[in-house]
This record gives C-alpha cells, sequence and structure tokens, in this order.
C-alpha cells in the first residue's frame, strides 16, 4: 500500500525530478540481476529493478534462492551465493548464461551485473555480506569467457560518513524541510561497514578486470589493507552490529573515524575513476519491504499491541522513506 503512495508523491515533488527523466540501459550489455526474481507485483527493490530492466531490454537474467518462471525473464535459482565455496555457482551462473547468450551474439557479448545481496538481520548476516561479494569477486577473476561491463551495486545510505549532513528541502509555500539522514552511527557500525566491505571488494574486482582503471599499487595497496581489517572486525563482531568506543584505543580495530574515511575516500576519489564500469546505487535511506517487515512481524509478536509495535515502526520512519520505485531507479544513469 504504501509504496505506490510514496512513488506518487515522489512524483509530484521537484525533490524527485530524476522521476521525470528517462534512465538509460546500455542495449548491448545483457543484464544480470543478483538477488532478485521476476514478480507481476514488486515488493521489494530487486524485484522493481527486474521489472524495470525487463521493460527496456531482453534478455534478462535474475539470480535467487527462488524457484520461479516468468515469461521474457530467464531465472535461475542458487542456494549458496553466500556462502564459502558459492564462487563456484557464480562460475556455473557465468558459464550458463554465456552459452545461452553466444549462439545468438557472439563471443564478444558484454554482461552488466546488477548486485543487490545485502542484508542485517539473520544468522551471521555481516559475514555474509562480505562472503557473497567475496564470491562473486573471485568467480569474475577465475571466468574466462565472461565479459564483465559494467558493476552496479545496491547501495544504502548508512554507508554515509558519520558527519553526513541532513538533508534540507524546498516544500510547499517556501517551507524547509530537514530530511534526517541514515548514516554511520553507534546502532549500525558493523551493518555499514559489511556494505562498505562489499563495495571494496567488488571494486577491487572491476580494478583487476580492467586494466589502466586506476594507478594499481597505491590502489591495491589500500584495497587490500581496508578489507582484510573488515574481515577480521566484521567476524569478530558476530551478530553485534553496534559500535565499541571502549576499542578504540586497540589498533586491530576500525574506528570510526577509520570508517568515516573509508566512505568518504570511496565516494570521492575511487568512484569517479570507476564510474563507466563500478556505479554504487546511491540515495537509498530506507524503503517498505519484506526485508523489513518480516523482523518487525517476529518482533511484534512480544508486544501487547503486535498492529501497534508495526504501526510505530512504519510511522517513524516516513520522514525518509522511499518507494522502491524510486530505489530501483536509483541504479541507472541518467
Amino acid at each position: 500500500i504504501l509504496n505506490p503512495v510514496l512513488a506518487h508523491q515522489e512524483q509530484e515533488d521537484e525533490h524527485f525530478a530524476i522521476f521525470k527523466r528517462s534512465f538509460v540501459v546500455d542495449q548491448n550489455q545483457i543484464p544480470i540481476v543478483i538477488g532478485g526474481k521476476p514478480v507481476s507485483e514488486p515488493k521489494s527493490i530487486s524485484e522493481m529493478l527486474v521489472q524495470m530492466l525487463g521493460n527496456e531490454c531482453s534478455p534478462v537474467y535474475t539470480i535467487s534462492r527462488s524457484k520461479v518462471t516468468y515469461e521474457g525473464i530467464a531465472h535461475l535459482d542458487y542456494q549458496g551465493l553466500d556462502k564459502k565455496d558459492g564462487e563456484n555457482e557464480f562460475l556455473d551462473i557465468f558459464s550458463r548464461v554465456v552459452d545461452n547468450c553466444h549462439p545468438a551474439k557472439g563471443e564478444n557479448q558484454q554482461y552488466a551485473i546488477y548486485f543487490t545481496l545485502g542484508d542485517y538481520k539473520g544468522s551471521n548476516a555481516f559475514q555474509r555480506n562480505l562472503q557473497s561479494a567475496h564470491n562473486l569477486a573471485t568467480a569474475i577473476q577465475k571466468s574466462k569467457d565472461f565479459k564483465l561491463a559494467q558493476l552496479v551495486v545496491t547501495g544504502t545510505d548508512a554507508t554515509l560518513p558519520s558527519d553526513h549532513m541532513d538533508n534540507i528541502v524546498h516544500w510547499k509555500d517556501g517551507i524547509m524541510l530537514t530530511i534526517p539522514s541514515y548514516r554511520i552511527s553507534n546502532y549500525n557500525f558493523v551493518y555499514a561497514m559489511s556494505k562498505l566491505g562489499q563495495f571494496l571488494i567488488l571494486a577491487e574486482a572491476v580494478v583487476k578486470n580492467t586494466k589502466g582503471l586506476l594507478p594499481k599499487t597505491e590502489y591495491m595497496e589500500f584495497f587490500q589493507q581496508k578489507i582484510s581489517r573488515i574481515w577480521k572486525n566484521v567476524i569478530e563482531a558476530g551478530g553485534d552490529a553496534t559500535y565499541k568506543i571502549e576499542k578504540e584505543s586497540d589498533e586491530d580495530y576500525i574506528s570510526m573515524k577509520e570508517l568515516d574515511m573509508i566512505s568518504k575516500r570511496l565516494t570521492e576519489d575511487i568512484l569517479p575513476m570507476l564510474k563507466k564500469y563500478f556505479r554504487i546505487a546511491s540515495d537509498i535511506s530506507i524503503c517498505f519491504t519484506p526485508l523489513h517487515g518480516k523482523p518487525w512481524s517476529e518482533a511484534s509478536l512480544s508486544h501487547k499491541s503486535p498492529k501497534g509495535y508495526i504501526l510505530e515502526q512504519v510511522v517513524r520512519r516516513l520522514k525518509n522513506a522511499i518507494s522502491i520505485q524510486q530505489a530501483a531507479r536509483n541504479h541507472f544513469t541518467y
């Protein structure tokens, strides 16, 4: 119910002027959505992304755990993309896609990957975020026939630096509204770290896959050092997402200051140089999807008024929520 209402509001507001422009999909690249599936009524960012791509080009490949059949879109189901040795599943995906496309497109066919995997709840969610990116990165390096032209990763405002300013927007009749921004904070620290780790792992893979993109020595040292530190910190944190200020004196612990630096360097230095080959879908705050609905529903059962609890979760997030339509559009260029 909420997503169509939010989308309508966005269409009417100048702050979301992107809705009034046409996005660009390179017709020479076959899209592969990792973590998405085709459905008639999208309820998540990845499902909406699949629908938008399906309306623009053919073929479109989608990969998720679900077993579905949908006219016009080729769906493949895999269960271990975020598990150890999951690189073999990615290699199998590449092989199947290439085998299907070669007869029609030839050996020089290029592909665009939309990587939407990312969790903040569940067993080993933060480690799985890193593992899925590692598996894809390893497969990209090992595959000989799969020609990656572009990699787009679903981002989150949770990785913005802790000192990021809230958005100020013009509302009706000259009224100015402050839209609170998500950012790196005490309560989501390890989740943000795991997402930044995803970005670095996949950016490094793109650099290795495309010659001459960056001065290799300086940037590869940065990638390797920060990825190693992030892995260590995420494993040590387990399922605890919070920042441990008492550990700041530990040289092995990534501080808030260091994570801010990683975020800023990625955004201000690395991404501009990789923009033709690697993008992070930005300006994604919170969307009302099953990803959030499931844990809210489970938590509501321990409250006196389950419906009241869920309503509270929704209402207090309306101040900076966006529709899944907007979030999906943020994956494209204009």
